[in-house]
């Protein structure tokens, strides 16, 4: 049976592996990795505006993303973003659709 710390640190884990093998050379080298859970605002070209639980907007690159991650989201849609931060936004690697 697997102790409680382990079970806490295998996602984190899993999430920092992801990332470093799916970041792509020409994301910036100094953001940090981030996971932002939220609800789809709007999607325009390569930009998608995800607000939080807590009511706070952020902007997201979409420029690295395959449109086939993003292309059936709507506005309210959950989804759960990754990648890294880039001055005043989020350089999306990956986004996953938190809907049943």
């Amino acid at each position: 049976m697997r102790s409680p710390v382990l079970r806490r640190l295998l996602p984190a884990i899993a999430v920092a592996l992801v990332l470093s093998i799916a970041i792509p050379g020409h994301v910036p080298a100094e953001g940090a990795g981030v996971r932002l859970p939220g609800r789809v605002s709007w999607i325009a070209g390569g930009t998608m505006v995800v607000t939080t639980d807590d009511g706070v907007a952020v902007r997201v690159d979409l420029t690295e993303v395959p449109q086939d991650e993003y292309q059936r989201l709507a506005h309210g849609d959950r989804v759960l973003v990754i990648g890294v931060l880039d001055r005043n936004r989020i350089v999306a690697i990956t986004i996953r659709s938190l809907e049943p």
